[in-house]
């Protein structure tokens, strides 16, 4: 069975749409049916197309890694459908033979310039060194910013073996609105974001997996944990 097959074949057995998965998982509902069409050539790059195929899978209960090791070594052209419109075409300057004079002149003009500058600077430093002979230099350090840690975004799992409230926040978005929702036993749903809270009414049977990682039981009571691929193991 093809990649695209064993997708389609998994989300119809879970009885979900197009549009309900697209929701859920955060992946556009046009990129859901290529991987279902397996062109993966609808995607920039084949990093884009391996992250939304591992994400899809492990939401309808795959394998991830073993469908993205299935995909076609083949080489990959860049996507059409993602350009950004005509590029514009610029006029050509044509060079004439009094701007070519002119530009000459100004380059002459900026290199006497900039040797007047040099000597002038040369002169200044000569006479402070004369000055002050005992005097150092100090070029301060230029402070190096850290590079900024890009969040990416995890998917959560949530199995419940009795039934429990839960309510789950991603994003800043309610996913139940303010009443949350009673998950039956045994119910097992997923959720894609940067930030996600989720809320349990029986934390002691509320089980979690990020990524496909098991992170076990919630805990006891009613309990709220926080998961973003920062705090994730």
């Amino acid at each position: 069975m093809k990649i695209g097959e064993a997708l389609a074949a998994k989300r119809g057995e879970r009885g979900l749409s197009i549009d309900q998965v697209a929701a859920s998982t955060r992946i556009s509902a046009e990129y859901l049916k290529a991987l279902e069409a397996d062109d993966f050539e609808r995607f920039a790059a084949p990093v884009y197309a391996k992250g939304y195929l591992r994400t899809y899978a492990r939401y309808l209960g795959l394998d991830g890694d073993d469908l993205v090791r299935q995909m076609p070594a083949g080489g990959h052209r860049p996507s059409l459908a993602l350009g950004l419109g005509k590029t514009e075409r610029r006029p050509r300057v044509v060079l004439t033979t009094p701007a070519i004079a002119a530009a000459g002149l100004v380059l002459l003009a900026g290199a006497f310039s900039g040797y007047a500058w040099r000597q002038v600077v040369t002169d200044q430093r000569a006479t402070a060194s004369l000055a002050t002979p005992s005097a150092v230099a100090t070029v301060p350090a230029t402070a190096v910013a850290s590079p900024a840690i890009q969040a990416r975004p995890i998917v959560v799992g949530v199995r419940v073996t009795d039934v429990v409230w839960i309510n789950v926040v991603v994003d800043g978005a309610a996913q139940y609105g303010d009443s949350g929702r009673t998950l039956a036993a045994g119910s097992i749903i997923y959720f894609t974001g940067v930030d996600l809270k989720i809320t349990s009414g029986k934390a002691s049977a509320t089980f979690i997996t990020i990524d496909g990682r098991n992170l076990g039981a919630m805990g006891v009571g009613v309990a709220t944990r926080e998961f973003s691929s920062q705090t994730s193991p």
